[in-house]
């Protein structure tokens, strides 16, 4: 996914977080500890 259809996303939208597994970029929801496509514990959080 392309870095300004992200941001359009999350702003556009009602949220202005985005959650995202540093791994492989899968988008995850804000609560999610792991990442259910490739299992890692590092999630980054981008506040827009």
């Amino acid at each position: 996914m392309g870095v300004l259809k992200t941001i359009r996303e999350c702003v556009g939208g009602e949220s202005r977080t985005l959650h995202e597994c540093r791994n492989c970029g899968e988008k995850i929801g804000k609560d999610t500890e792991r990442c259910p496509c490739c299992g890692t514990t590092e999630i980054a959080h981008y506040e827009f």
